[in-house]
């Protein structure tokens, strides 16, 4: 399978970082799978790019097209009004309606654009604590961005929640 996934946010804003940090996690388990494929002389049955496409996705769309992606995977931090550090999958009818973190296009508007040439879209968000210009990443809201690399790497997104309400 296929996959794209878009870490997003601004890392000068504290919590809202936590896509590209996730982003980070996901190339550095990339290269290290690289190289071990190259040691044992075989190549990897499933492609995935990563991106870390800061405040603006939109920007990366003709990497997706070129890519046509079975799945895109965008991460980002969303306030859901959960705790700090909950994550969830948000369905499509309540991503409108969302507040994500800063961004040049609505969340909304970018994916259906993409959606024309990708198979399936999920979008994980993260609740964040604190969002100040200036601030690191969350000790909370780290440890969740973890949690999620992983079950992202180990093609486990059926085990995340989705939102409710």
């Amino acid at each position: 399978m296929k996959e794209v996934a878009l870490g997003i946010g601004n890392v000068l804003k504290g919590d809202d970082g936590v896509g590209i940090y996730i982003a980070e996690r996901l190339n550095k388990y990339l290269q290290h799978i690289k190289n071990e494929s190259k040691q044992a002389n075989s190549v990897g049955a499933e492609e995935t790019i990563v991106i870390d496409c800061g405040t603006a996705p939109e920007n990366y769309t003709s990497i997706i097209r070129r890519h046509n992606p079975d799945r895109l995977i965008l991460v980002d931090a969303a306030d859901m009004g959960l705790s700090p550090g909950s994550y969830r999958i948000i369905p499509p009818e309540k991503i409108a309606v969302m507040h994500f973190s800063t961004h040049d296009v609505p969340l909304s508007t970018f994916i259906s654009y993409v959606s024309e040439f990708c198979v399936d879209i999920v979008l994980i968000g993260i609740q964040p604590d604190k969002m100040n210009l200036c601030a690191t990443l969350s000790r909370t809201v780290r440890r969740s961005g973890a949690q999620v690399a992983n079950l992202i790497m180990e093609k486990r997104l059926n085990e995340i929640e989705p939102l409710k309400t």
